[in-house]
Order: structure tokens, then sequence, then C-alpha cells
């Protein structure tokens, strides 16, 4: 190290400079107690106050004040300007008072700007003047947590943005754009408010400047060449959203206020896409997407549908922006760009640190499964949950500090500064264009009116409601701050409003008041209700499998398997040698996984444990011992045109589960699979089953094609590893919204596979929601030859051979009950009974099971078998189906589980024994 530069090395450690003081004082006490580069350096620039004397100032001063900068740094937001009403009373800030740190103006002047900041050293002869700049900068309108942050580089590129915000300008032209943009949000709230009193519309009036960050944002990913935006918000502000960010109509808007078709109004150019179902939704519950250029680059802007779960659609809007920039027509793993798209994700005050999907989503961000490149997470700050303030929502001073433990920083803004509102985002994008993480925008404001329109804050909350409603609007604020401004004269700003209500005033006007679309019936569609098509033959030739088998079972020479598992994969080749050797379920799933590939149908897997499978059945990805060197068999099969990823996932169901819905609707071609540890843990996502899986095609003429692999069935394993709760999916299952399966073969399996696929991005895709097995796994009566897979189809129901005049006994089940009732019949034969084995519960095989009834003359009794308990499982979906069927004088009885409060034993013996009892009752 040269003398020189040990000279002037004081001026430049910044904000190292404490601990270089306080390793100073620990030389001088005892040189041995610093390391040995340390004693060099303090030798070297000599004794007493050496380390200060190279800028003429005590040592303990400038200690002091590096601890002032770091608490400025630190708590400057505490004491920032981001409350436009209501300040809250925070306890125990540190002080940021110079004063208060055994500084005065004079000690400050005496030491050089650099000791601040050597990114405010151009503008300021000293650090005084420097520190006032950077407390100004960390306690204005627009505020930052970024110091918890790990990285090193992230907080040194934070430091020096936030100086650049000192040199932000806005063009005269920018100020009025901004402003027309704000005189759009507000009279847009200000028209409905008066023209449909009472009428709920969840206004964003009080964060009215979300609108215009939004639109900006648009502009700033154009400058970046970044071509798609996925939004996802609750319901507060939708509205406005779809109107001046994916451009709705105001005809259309209003049309939905009076119960017109907005169809009509729908741009013809098709730039603009609005889908509904036949039962619809709430107007506040609607997405879209729009194709923009007004940028300068083509963009689409997607408002994720949304039902009044607020959260939930976070999750779904992350796996829509996966899908967006993965490249699925290559063979191996999809090609992810991370700049064409981005995610944007507004949440609600009160909902942010409340709902657990939250940080489930949170946790997505840097797992190579799920990961974005780094989100835009915006909270639409109202300091109010309907009625509950904030000091009863949440133990944190923030509404974002969630985000801290997943080591993201924070901006926090005041909403009706507007133009701080711009810059945060500027800052937000930048941050995730350099860091690919996410970043969280805290947008702080108010809410004008209660949490509807209708509601009167002032009785729950007066003294918060006492200062909204003397808090003039941003409009106004804005507006007049432009007109002292000389950039607007008064005239122009009234003129700018009135516009707006005019240009309302004649979109209502061109609207037929009498043309109403109230619908009493809300039919389904005729496609929806002819259901999937008769399954065409799925023939595959032997040659094929055999291929394909080859191919899984041929591993590169620098490749070594593990050598248990190598034993066991072995064997996969024996029922090609040999057809008395059998195809079991992984096996099947394995060829069936390779053939749609090879077809065209990428496929993404995702789930706990699911590259090896919780049964330890899959080995979709193989792990050399050695190097820990990953391989994917499926990628090495020939005269792939598709992708195979898989993933294990998070222990998450919630947001992994909205995450692949997402990923499915987004990219429709791709067969997106969720599976589940056990089939009881998808308990922890039923609500993006019940709000989104089957119900979004009826409300918002969403599809999906989503698979649910639920492993299910008794076993003795206690209640929580038993049932996939069967019955809720058959409880939600109507209008060809799901197929419904519980399988007892391993080549139906296969087949079933591939028609999902065949059916994607079709007409008559559907999700398909399978009760997946565990013992079955490798069962020899499930498992079965090389020819059940080459020759015929899914089939709905399997019925045996018979002889129809000695049938007098027909035993239906499903899944484990099917094949426990087979293996009994195998050993005592008996040509009165026939096992018929239900593989698609819903839609119910009806006309097929009729045929088979009507055809046994002599047939006495249906039985409906079930492991499950009687109010549990298929029973009482299946119970008025089969009566619509049975013939005339045939009993139908149930044989099972009682009713029960738990869906299974906890103790294994009494589960042997109540499941042989139901297999010999079954026979009798």
């Amino acid at each position: 190290m040269q003398e020189k530069e040990l000279e002037n090395a004081p001026v430049r450690f910044g904000a190292n400079m404490g601990m270089l003081l306080e390793l100073h004082e620990m030389y001088q006490e005892d040189p041995n107690s610093v390391s040995e580069e340390m004693r060099f350096l303090f030798e070297n620039l000599g004794s007493g106050g050496a380390v200060a004397d190279s800028s003429g100032t005590d040592h303990k001063k400038v200690k002091n004040l590096l601890h002032l900068i770091d608490n400025i740094r630190l708590f400057g937001h505490l004491k920032s300007e981001i409350y436009p009403v209501y300040d809250p009373d925070i306890k125990n800030v540190p002080s940021l008072d110079f004063k208060d740190y055994d500084l005065t103006e004079e000690d400050l002047k005496n030491m050089p700007a650099t000791v601040v900041s050597e990114y405010l050293s151009d503008d300021n002869d000293n650090a005084y003047e420097a520190l006032m700049q950077l407390h100004d900068l960390y306690t204005g309108p627009i505020a930052y947590e970024y110091m918890h942050v790990n990285d090193t580089e992230e907080r040194q590129w934070f430091k020096e943005m936030i100086a650049d915000q000192r040199n932000f300008e806005m063009s005269d032209d920018e100020k009025k754009h901004l402003f027309k943009m704000l005189a759009k949000v507000e009279g847009f709230e200000k028209y409905i408010h008066k023209n449909f009193v009472g009428a709920k519309r969840f206004s964003i009036e009080g964060l009215d400047s979300i609108v215009p960050m939004l639109d900006h944002l648009l502009t700033l990913m154009a400058g970046q060449g970044i071509p798609n935006l996925q939004i996802g918000m609750a319901h507060r502000g939708r509205l406005n959203v779809l109107t001046h960010i994916l451009e709705k109509p105001y005809e259309m808007m209003i049309s939905e206020f009076m119960h017109t078709d907005p169809m009509k109004f729908l741009p013809e150019d098709g730039s603009l896409e609005i889908t509904q179902g036949w039962m619809r939704d709430v107007k506040y519950h609607l997405g879209g997407a729009k194709t923009r250029s007004d940028k300068g680059l083509e963009q689409r802007i997607t408002l994720a549908n949304n039902p009044s779960h607020l959260e939930v659609a976070g999750p779904v809007v992350l796996g829509r922006t996966r899908a967006q920039q993965e490249a699925t027509n290559l063979a191996g793993r999809p090609e992810q760009d991370t700049n064409k798209a981005i995610a944007a994700i507004i949440h609600g005050d009160a909902a942010f640190p409340g709902q657990g999907i939250v940080y489930e989503s949170l946790n997505l961000g840097k797992l190579k499964g799920y990961s974005v490149g780094g989100s835009l997470h915006i909270i639409a700050n109202n300091r109010i949950g309907f009625t509950t303030e904030e000091t009863d929502a949440r133990s944190t001073v923030y509404a974002s500090d969630p985000a801290l433990g997943f080591d993201l920083p924070v901006i926090h803004v005041n909403a009706d500064k507007p133009e701080h509102v711009l810059r945060a985002m500027e800052i937000a994008l930048r941050y995730r264009q350099q860091f690919r993480k996410d970043i969280v925008i805290d947008v702080i404001g108010y809410r004008r009116y209660g949490h509807n329109e209708m509601d009167e804050p002032s009785a729950t909350n007066p003294l918060l409601y006492k200062e909204v409603k003397s808090r003039e609007t941003l409009e106004e604020l804005y507006g007049s701050r432009l007109v002292e401004e000389d950039i607007l004269s008064e005239d122009e700003k009234q003129e700018i409003i009135q516009s707006v209500f005019d240009e309302m005033r004649a979109a209502h006007d061109a609207i037929d008041k009498n043309d109403t679309n109230i619908d009493g019936d809300l039919k389904a569609p005729d496609s929806v209700m002819e259901g999937q098509d008769s399954d065409p033959e799925d023939n595959i030739s032997r040659d094929r499998l055999q291929q394909i088998n080859d191919a899984l079972l041929d591993y590169p020479e620098n490749f070594t398997v593990f050598k248990k598992l190598s034993k066991v994969l072995d064997r996969r080749k024996k029922p090609f040698e040999d057809d008395k050797d059998l195809v079991d379920w992984a096996h099947a799933e394995a060829l069936a996984f390779a053939t749609i590939n090879q077809d065209g149908t990428p496929i993404r897997l995702t789930g706990q444990d699911s590259e090896r499978g919780t049964f330890a059945q899959r080995h979709a990805v193989l792990h050399d011992p050695e190097s820990g060197e990953e391989l994917v068999p499926l990628h090495n099969i020939e005269d792939l045109s598709a992708s195979f990823d898989i993933h294990n996932s998070p222990l998450s169901e919630a947001a992994v589960v909205g995450f692949d819905y997402g990923y499915n609707i987004e990219h429709k071609n791709v067969m997106t699979i969720w599976e589940a540890q056990y089939g009881d843990f998808s308990n922890m996502a039923q609500v993006l089953f019940d709000n989104f899986l089957s119900s979004g095609n009826a409300k918002w003429g969403e599809t999906s094609g989503m698979t649910l692999f639920l492993p299910h069935g008794q076993e003795g394993q206690g209640a929580e590893h038993s049932s996939a709760r069967l019955e809720r999916y058959l409880q939600l299952a109507a209008e060809n919204n799901m197929t419904v399966a519980n399988l007892s073969s391993a080549s139906n399996y296969f087949h079933l596979l591939r028609k999902q696929a065949q059916y994607m991005d079709t007409d008559k895709m559907r999700p398909l929601v399978l009760m997946t097995p565990k013992s079955l796994l490798r069962n020899a009566i499930v498992s079965e030859p090389v020819s059940a897979f080459t020759e015929g189809q899914f089939r709905e129901v399997i019925i045996p051979s018979y002889k129809k005049t000695k049938v007098k006994k027909v035993l239906i089940a499903s899944g484990k009950m099917a094949v426990d009732l087979l293996a009994e019949q195998k050993d005592n034969p008996d040509d009165e009974t026939i096992v018929v084995r239900l593989e698609q519960i819903y839609p119910f095989p009806s006309e097929q099971l009729k045929d088979l009834l009507d055809d046994l003359k002599n047939l006495e009794e249906v039985r409906f078998v079930q492991e499950e308990p009687k109010n549990m499982g298929a029973y009482h979906y299946a119970l008025p189906l089969l009566l619509e069927v049975l013939p005339e004088k045939v009993e139908l009885n149930y044989i099972g589980r009682l009713r029960r409060a738990s869906p299974a034993e906890g103790d294994g013996e009494s589960y042997k024994l109540i499941q042989q009892k139901i297999i010999e009752t079954a026979f009798k």
C-alpha cells in the first residue's frame, strides 16, 4: 500500500469508517488486538489521532457523524413525510439531529462532504451541506428500507440511487400528462359516484396515483424492451385500472352499471380481450387483456380475474408471468427470458401482512421452478381494512414488514405526491432489472369513502375520517401546484377536469338503457354441455414404446446412477422382454409423458418431492452419487418437440397451486400438473379449487386444463394420509367443469394422461382431478403387460367379461377399493358376482352403466362399495345417478364404512379389520 493512498484512505472509507475508527481505538490500547493488515495501516498512518488528522478533524467527531449517517439510512423512513393524513405515533425513534451526536454545525463544516457520501460530494462543499441533503433525501415524501438487505452490492446500489434522486426533474409536458391522468382517475370515480348512487365500485380515491404509476411503468418497460405486464389486484381501484390502463371504453364500464350489454362496445380492432362466463361475476372481479402500442413498443397488459379472497390472485399472476417468459417448444427444460414479462401485484395494506398466501408467494421469488426474475409488489395502503385500523390489523410498524424477512427492499411513498410515486416505480424497476429480485412499493394514502360506497366510516373510525374529509383531493392538490408553477392556467386546469366529465357523459348517452341483458336462465353454452368427444382409439406401436423405454434407461457414460436405484429402474426393461412381466404405475406414467412430449405437448409437473415421488416411485430426476450432477431421462427421448419441466415445490400448497393454475391459463398448450405429497395436503389450496379451477370458466370464461395428482386411499395411515377429500371435488363438479377419476389400472392411467394432453388448448379442455395410488403403485392387479398400452383407449368404466344369465350381483367400486375386491374375487371366484371398476366418477358414465345393468337379465342387486366413510367419498354423489339407471326390482345398497367425523382410523390394525369386513360384506 502506497503512503499517498494511506493518507487519503480516511476520506474514502465512507460508511466503513466507523468500523475503522473502532479498530484504531483497539490498536491504540493493544496493537495485537487487530489484524496484521490493520496494524500495518495504523503504523503507517502514525500514532494518536492520525486517522482523523488526515482530514483535520477529531476522530471521535467523525465516528459520531458516521453513527448519525447510519441512523439516517436505517431509520430515516420513520421520520419521513410519507403520510398524507393521520400520522401514526411511532415510539422510540432514534434522533436524527446532529446536535444529539455531540456535533456542531462548525464541526461538520470542517469535514469534507465525502465523509457523508461520495455520491453527494459534487454538490456540497462540506459535510454539513451533504448531511442536510442526505437527511432530506431519506425523510421526504419517499423513504427507503434497504439496510437490512444482506448483499453489499445491493445496499451500495441503493445509496447511489437515492443520492441521484436529488437531480430528479420532470418536464412541464410530463407534469401536464400526469395531471391529465389524475384528472381521468378522479373524474371517473366522481362520475360513477354521482350517477350511480350507492353502487359498489370500490373507489381508488386516496390512492389515485397508483394508476399513473402503472402507466409510467409501461413507459419504463417499453424503454427496456419488455412487452408483457401481468397485473394482479383485489377489487379496490380495479375499475379504474381496467378503464385507464387496459383502456376498457367508458361505454363498456358504464354499461355494466346499467345492466346493459357491455360487449356491444368492445373495440373492433381486437386490441381489448374481455371474456365472460355464462354465470358472470361482479364487475370489480373482472379482468382482461389489452394490446397497446402508444409507448413505442407493442405491449400486452393482462389484469387477472380475481375473487373476493384478496390475495389469491398473486401467485396466479406469478404463474402467468413465468408462462410468458418461457419457450416450451423445444426438448429439455423450457428456455426462460425474464425480460419478456413482469408481474405487478397490487396488495391491500390489511391483506399483505394478514394473508398467509402472501408469504408463500414471496417465498417463490428465488426458487428455480417459480422465479420470474423479480416482481413488483405495490401495497395500496389505505391505512385501514374494512373498519379495522392498522393498530388492530398487524403487529408491525408497516404493512410491508413481511417483505423484510425475505431480504427484499421496501420503498414507502406518499400517495399524494404523485411525482414521487413515479420516482418510486423508476427505482423499483431499475432494481428489478439490476438484481432480478422482488421489491415492494408501499404507496401510503387513504380511502376516501367506506369499504364500499354505502358505508359510513366516521361511525367506526372518526379520527381518521375527520382528517380524510377535510383533505382536498389529489386532482385539486396537484392541479393547483401546477397553476402555481405556471405550468397550467386555472382555466386550463378546469378545462381538463371538465373534459373528462364530458367524455363520460357522451359515453353514457351512447347507451340504450332499455337494452338490458338480465338473464334468469344463465345456461352454459352448448359447446360446454356437449362435454368431451367419444375417446378415439389411442394406437401406439410397441416399437415406439420400446424405443422410448430404451432411451429412458440409456445413461451418459460419465453419469453414474445410484446403485440401488439402478437395479430398480433396470426392471423396467423386463416387460418389453417378457409379456409375463408388467408395467407398473410409475413406469406407465414415464411412457405416457414421453409420448405426450413427442406429440408436441409440453409438460410442467411440480409438487412436494415430485422429482422422486412421495413413495419413491417416479425418479424423474436422477442424481450422480459422486458428482451430484442431475439427469432427467425424459430429456433423452428422440423426436421431442416440447419441453418437460419438473420441480420439487416448497412446502406450500395455495401459492404453488395458484402459480401452476396461472401458468396453465396463460400457456394453455402446456399440460400443467400439481401433485400433493398426500391428497389431504390439497386442503390448504381449497380456495384455488373453489374460486378458480372449478368455477373460473362459468364466472369469467377462463378455461383451464390443469391436472391434480392427489394420493388417496385407506391403508391404515391415519386421518391425514388417507383421504384426498374426493367428495369435495364431486361437490364442485357440474356443467362439465372437470374430470374426476379414481383409477385401478396402469394402462388406463397411461391413456387418461394422453387424453388430457390431447385436449389441451382446445374448446373441450377442462381440469383433471385424479385420485392417485399409494400402495397400488406396484400392485400386480394394477400393473399390466405392454399390450394393454398399445391398443384401446381410456375406459371410464372397466367391465369384466361375464355370463349375462348368471350374474345376480354387481359391485361398483373405484381405486383401491376396487383392487381389494378384485384380489378377493381372484381367491374366491364367483360367476354370480362381478366387480365393475368406476374409473371416471365425473362426468358420471351413466349410459355405460345402464347398458351393463340392462344386459344382466337375472340381476338382483347393485352394491356401491367404497372405503371412505359413508358421508364422504363418492357415494352420496353417485346415489341419485345410479338410481336413474337402475332397472326395476333391482336393489341398490351401500357397503362401506359408517358415517364418521374423521376420514380414517388412526390404528393400522383397526384399519385391517374394518377393511376386511367391508370386503367380506360386499361378497356376501
